[in-house]
């Protein structure tokens, strides 16, 4: 196998070693913590540029090895013809390298478009479990916050119930007093009327035991 092939398998050989980690059932921190430093880790974007120049090359050597094959195709319909043994195991060789170096470079190219769309997936759905999990805190500090104002609010109720309470406990008092002020004023206004009566009575007697006393004086 030559150089670039072999580093193609090398490459390959090393995405599906990243895959199986990516699939692994990881303890969820430790997969979100990793995920997390790499998408940060300026180091990542160095790591794609080369990944992007990478899978250019990967792609000429696959449409090379896919011409290869055509090529070899067409050998091998000629040398059929004309049955020469020697020529068709050359050309049965040639046939094989050309299409394991197509196998090779089509696998590399396939796995590293799932690498690639498998990455970004759980970096996304890691960033919206983050978000799901935020938007449950504020949830829940809001819950908490309602039913702190429900219990204000019930508070203020008992609050304007007791007032209410007092306000009519008083209402009912300056009634009471009201009603207590007109009978006095009643009670004063005939002890009044009462008492010029007997001022009267009295003055009425006065003047019979005058007549009476001049009567007798007459006499």
């Amino acid at each position: 196998m030559s150089l670039p092939y072999t580093m193609v398998f090398t490459l390959l050989m090393t995405e599906m070693l990243v895959f199986i980690a990516l699939i692994l059932p990881l303890p969820h921190n430790w997969r979100r913590g990793t995920l997390k430093f790499l998408s940060q880790s300026p180091l990542m974007g160095q790591v794609q540029h080369i990944m992007k120049i990478v899978f250019v090359g990967v792609f000429i050597l696959f449409v090379d090895s896919v011409n290869r094959v055509a090529k070899v195709e067409e050998v091998s319909e000629h040398s059929h013809h004309h049955h020469d043994h020697m020529a068709q195991s050359n050309v049965a060789a040639r046939r094989f390298y050309a299409q394991r170096n197509m196998y090779l470079t089509g696998f590399t190219l396939f796995l590293s478009l799932i690498l690639n769309r498998t990455f970004f997936m759980i970096l996304d759905l890691l960033q919206s479990e983050e978000k799901m999990e935020t938007i449950r805190n504020e949830a829940s500090v809001q819950s908490k916050e309602y039913e702190r104002a429900l219990d204000s609010e019930t508070k203020l109720k008992k609050e304007v119930k007791e007032l209410s309470d007092i306000v009519s406990t008083h209402a009912s008092a300056k009634r009471d007093l009201d009603n207590l002020k007109k009978q006095a004023k009643q009670q004063q206004e005939e002890y009044v009327r009462l008492a010029d009566a007997n001022t009267e009575m009295e003055k009425k007697l006065q003047g019979v035991e005058l007549k009476n006393l001049e009567g007798k004086k007459d006499i």
